[in-house]
């Protein structure tokens, strides 16, 4: 089912709640993100990792508090931290990836169960893969596959590679991908691309993706929105959040059916965001500067409530 949720196109006041004519997003509340990469878990509450490898899971949804349920080895040699964390739709395994340029760049996949510590493994957890491949942004597109954003390591070319998880392999389906790496979503057969230069949102086939290669403008065109460093979707809703080095940040929310849409900026538009939605609270939540502004849709719609909180659980957020 298709909402019937209609976006009046205006400006959001900074720290404020958005009017929009039906239906309304109203600021609730905000939290401190994690430090580090994170996902959101079908109960609503943040799974994160930080760059010294510590798992934390949030207290409750919107909290700021986390506590640490496990160990991984830093993802990253240098400190840097982990370039995404995603929770597979089954909710089975966690891929990481380890945010390294070079030969060693890789996606490292982990059992959930183990990555969260509730099976009492021995500590720190190792991955059950380690495929080699740039990364900077991920998304399921099943159980098995991962599509995966980054530049390649010789050529500095951005890709999108498909992995199987089960092989253990990677495969180029989009090259180039834009001058900077952006944001990659899967929803429903589609995969959602985003070009880090210049902003634009192009839809490619899941099913027809395959090597050869082909050539970001071979998508179809979606949007333009700042960078396009995340984007996830809810029902008829695209949301795509970023920025440029000269400002100009937002996290924008676009209905698909219309072409109506509204900027949320609440920490100005000199930062860099995120955005996602948790289908576990019905809420919108747009990140910069490490908090995140979580905003409730009045009302919240029956399709929006009934929507597959597995598939919505795993999309890749930035602060």
């Amino acid at each position: 089912m298709r909402s019937v949720l209609t976006l009046a196109a205006c400006a959001s006041a900074i720290n404020a709640s958005v009017t929009l004519a039906q239906p309304q997003l109203a600021l609730n509340t905000t939290y401190q993100l994690p430090a580090g990469a994170f996902d959101v878990l079908p109960d609503g509450r943040l799974l994160a990792v930080t760059a010294s490898g510590d798992i934390q899971i949030q207290d409750a949804p919107n909290a700021s508090t986390y506590s640490t349920v496990n160990t991984i080895d830093a993802p990253n040699s240098s400190g840097f931290g982990a370039s995404f964390l995603s929770l597979s739709p089954d909710a089975t395994s966690v891929a990481l990836g380890n945010n390294e340029f070079g030969a060693s760049n890789a996606v490292l996949v982990f059992n959930a169960a183990d990555f969260m510590g509730l099976t009492g493994n021995p500590l720190p957890t190792a991955p059950l893969q380690t495929i080699t491949t740039p990364n900077f942004s991920a998304d399921w597109a099943d159980s098995n596959t991962l599509f995966v954003s980054g530049a390649d390591s010789s050529t500095f070319a951005t890709v999108v590679n498909k992995l199987d998880i089960t092989a253990g392999t990677s495969e180029t389906v989009i090259s180039p991908a834009g001058a900077f790496s952006g944001g990659v979503h899967a929803n429903t057969g589609t995969l959602f691309v985003g070009a880090g230069d210049s902003g634009d949102v192009r839809a490619f086939d899941v099913a027809s993706l395959a090597s050869p290669a082909v050539d970001f403008s071979a998508g179809q065109f979606v949007t333009s929105s700042t960078s396009a460093g995340s984007i996830d979707t809810l029902d008829n809703l695209l949301l795509i959040a970023g920025g440029v080095f000269n400002g100009e940040g937002n996290a924008t929310i676009i209905d698909e059916d219309t072409g109506l849409s509204v900027a949320l900026t609440p920490a100005g538009t000199n930062a860099f965001y995120g955005g996602f939605f948790n289908a576990a609270t019905n809420q919108v939540v747009a990140t910069a500067n490490g908090t995140a502004y979580v905003y409730d849709i009045i009302p919240a719609p029956a399709s929006i409530a009934l929507a597959p909180i597995a598939i919505l659980a795993t999309r890749r957020r930035r602060a």
